[in-house]
C-alpha cells in the first residue's frame, strides 16, 4: 500500500535501513494490525468509528458536514481514510506529524489518531461545508500540508479537548461495527468472484466471436471471388453470429442488475481514493525530498561543528602546552639565575680568601725577618 511507503520513508530518514524495517514491522503489528491487509478490515472499522465520534462530538457540525459531502457526492471516509492510512504523514506539516507520532508511541494505541482527526474537523469543518464541489473539499484538506499552525497547540487541543475519546470507547465502538464490516467484505468477495466468472465467460465468447468473424470474412472474400457467388455457406455463420449477439445482449442485461450498480459505486470509491492518494503522494514526495535535503545539510553542519570543536580542542591543548613550556622555561631561567648568583658569591668569597691568605703570608714573612 502506498501509505506504507510514506511510513517506511519517514523511518528511513530517522535510522538505518535494517532498523527501519524492524521498526516498521513492530509498529504495524502492535499498533495497526489489520490496517494494511488486503481486506483492510480494521481501517474500515476505524472509519465507521470516526464518523460516529464526529457526529457525537459535533452534533450540528457533523450532520452538516455529512449532508454537505453527500450533496457533493463525497463520502467522509474519502477524506479521513488517508489521514489514518498514512498516520498524517502526507497531511500535516513535518513537525506536527512527529509530535503526533510521539504521543501514539507513548500511549501505545491509536487513540491519538482519532483525537487529531477530530481536532482537524473542529478547525476546518466550517470551511469544509462552504466548498462547492468535491475538488474544493479535497484541495482544502490537502492544503493542510502547507499550513503554518502551531504543532504544540494542535497536540494540546487533540489531547485536552477530546479526553472523552479513550481506548475503551474505541474498543466498544469497534466491536459494534466490526460485524457489519466483515459482512460487507464477505459480500464484496462473493461479488468479485461472480464478476470474475462472468468476465471469463464473456472473454471466451468474445474470443469465439473474433475467431468466427475472421473466418467469416475469409469466406466472404472467397465467395466474392468465386463465379457462382454461392452464399449458402454464409448462412450458418450468420445464424451463429445472431445467436452470439443475442447471448451478449443477454449478458449485458444481466450486468445491468442492481449488483452491478453497487460494483460501479465501489469502483468509483476506490478510483477516487487512489487518485487522492496519488496527488497526496506527489505532494508528500516533494516534502520528503526537501526534508531529506535539510537532514543532509544538518548532518553536514553537525560534522563541520564536530570538526571545529576538535580543532578548537587541539588549539586549546597547544596553548596549554605552550603555557606549560613557558612556565618550565621561566623555572629553568630562575634556577640558572640563582646558580649564576651563587657562582658570583662563591667567586667573591674565593677572591677574599685568597687576599686574606696573601696577607697572612706577608705577615709571616715579616715576622720571620724580625725574628732573625
Amino acid at each position: 500500500m502506498q501509505a506504507m511507503n510514506f511510513f517506511a520513508g519517514l523511518l528511513l530518514l530517522m535510522m538505518p535501513e535494517e532498523n527501519a524495517f524492524w521498526t516498521l514491522v513492530g509498529i504495524i503489528d502492535d499498533y495497526f494490525n489489520g490496517y494494511y491487509t488486503e481486506e483492510m478490515i480494521e481501517s474500515q472499522v476505524d472509519q465507521l468509528v470516526f464518523e460516529e465520534l464526529m457526529r457525537e462530538r459535533f452534533p450540528k457540525l457533523g450532520c452538516l458536514i455529512s449532508s454537505h459531502l453527500d450533496y457533493l457526492g463525497v463520502q467522509v471516509t474519502w477524506l479521513s481514510a488517508p489521514w489514518f492510512f498514512s498516520i498524517f504523514i502526507n497531511i500535516l506539516p513535518w513537525e506536527s506529524v512527529l509530535r503526533i507520532w510521539d504521543v501514539i508511541l507513548f500511549e501505545g494505541n491509536r487513540v491519538m489518531l482519532f483525537r487529531t482527526a477530530l481536532a482537524l474537523i473542529e478547525l476546518y469543518g466550517p470551511a469544509l461545508v462552504t466548498t462547492k464541489d468535491a475538488g474544493d473539499a479535497i484541495t482544502l484538506l490537502q492544503s493542510l500540508i502547507g499550513s503554518t499552525f502551531d504543532s504544540s497547540q494542535l497536540v494540546l487541543t487533540s489531547c485536552m479537548g477530546f479526553l472523552s475519546v479513550t481506548n475503551a470507547k474505541l474498543y466498544e465502538l469497534s466491536e459494534k461495527y466490526r460485524p457489519d464490516v466483515l459482512l460487507i467484505v464477505e459480500e464484496r468477495t462473493k461479488i468479485g468472484r461472480q464478476v470474475w466468472k462472468d468476465s471469463k465467460g464473456l472473454a471466451s465468447k468474445l474470443y469465439n466471436f473474433r475467431h468466427d468473424h475472421e473466418s467469416l470474412m475469409e469466406e466472404r472474400k472467397s465467395a466474392k471471388d468465386s463465379v457462382d457467388g454461392d452464399a449458402s455457406k454464409l448462412e450458418p455463420r450468420s445464424l451463429y453470429l445472431e445467436e452470439l449477439l443475442s447471448s451478449l445482449n443477454a449478458d449485458s442485461e444481466v450486468d445491468s442488475l442492481p449488483d452491478l450498480q453497487e460494483r460501479v459505486g465501489w469502483m468509483k470509491v476506490e478510483l477516487f481514493r487512489l487518485l487522492e492518494e496519488k496527488r497526496a503522494a506527489v505532494l508528500r514526495a516533494e516534502e520528503l525530498e526537501t526534508a531529506l535535503v535539510e537532514l543532509v545539510k544538518e548532518d553536514n553542519r553537525r560534522e563541520l561543528s564536530a570538526k571545529i570543536e576538535e580543532l578548537e580542542q587541539k588549539v586549546a591543548d597547544l596553548h596549554q602546552g605552550l603555557a606549560d613550556k613557558k612556565e618550565q622555561e621561566a623555572a629553568v631561567h630562575k634556577v640558572l639565575m640563582q646558580l649564576e648568583q651563587e657562582q658570583l658569591i662563591t667567586k667573591d668569597a674565593r677572591k677574599h680568601a685568597e687576599q686574606d691568605a696573601a696577607e697572612e703570608r706577608n705577615a709571616v714573612i715579616v715576622l720571620q725577618v724580625l725574628i732573625k
